[in-house]
């Protein structure tokens, strides 16, 4: 991240997801009491706002298609009409 490299995204979105389907398995699979209470704790208290935070640092981090674009100097997009 303190690079600025734009592959920062790919591995933000995979934590996110990874994080996401961890709280979800561990909810599932738990037994009823305080071992499904511990992973509903966990779940919403650390995995699902760190899934959250990944996301935006994900969002963040595509790369904009205005800023990306350079413009043709070259003359080469510009149409030109045949009547004239």
């Amino acid at each position: 991240m303190l690079r600025r490299d734009p592959r920062r995204c790919l591995t933000a979105t995979a934590t996110a997801a990874l994080l996401v389907v961890d709280a979800w398995f561990d909810v599932t699979t738990s037994q009823p009491g305080h071992e499904l209470a511990t992973a509903v704790a966990m779940a919403v208290c650390a995995e699902l706002p760190m899934a959250a935070l990944c996301t935006v640092l994900a969002a963040r981090a595509l790369p904009s298609r205005t800023r990306d674009k350079a413009p043709d100097t070259d003359g080469s997009d510009l149409q030109v009409n045949a009547a004239t």
